[in-house]
């Protein structure tokens, strides 16, 4: 397997929730889940919740031989990493059986806690600018947001 980036198009389904993804960034509610993006993907974004767990988890703490200490700037290249991977499956299986991208994936994964627990996975639409965004975190995180309900949603 080779390095060298190559396109999956994902169709972007009618039915992706639209929201106020900027407002819910300027509240501190979500954050960039990413630090390089040259356009030929979706904004990743996670729970602010989320993001203090993670440092909590990697960066403070007592360090060991098992769980080294590590600085921001690595979380967050990791974090990016593997949501990138999250994110290439599911447009990958999508794209195979010819789907749009659904509102709601769950997976399981390492990244938020230890051993595998449940990630959701959100497809949303900004509503002010129609760039299609996917958020990710634990369950309990992203219920926090609000997203079912649209009046819960900073305008």
């Amino acid at each position: 397997m080779t390095g060298a980036p190559h396109t999956i198009t994902a169709r972007i389904g009618d039915d992706l929730p639209r929201i106020d993804v900027i407002a819910l960034a300027n509240t501190r509610r979500i954050m960039h889940a990413e630090r390089h993006n040259d356009g030929t993907r979706m904004p990743l974004f996670i729970p602010t919740a989320s993001w203090a767990r993670l440092l909590e988890r990697h960066c403070t703490g007592e360090e060991t031989a098992d769980q080294p200490r590590l600085a921001p700037s690595r979380v967050m290249d990791g974090l990016e990493r593997a949501l990138g991977r999250i994110m290439t499956e599911i447009v990958r299986h999508d794209a195979a059986h010819d789907e749009p991208l659904r509102p709601a994936y769950g997976v399981t994964s390492d990244l938020f806690e230890e051993g595998e627990a449940p990630v959701d996975i959100r497809m949303v639409v900004d509503q002010n600018t129609g760039v299609a965004c996917m958020l990710a975190g634990p369950p309990s995180d992203i219920a926090a947001l609000g997203l079912d309900k649209a009046s819960d949603i900073p305008a």
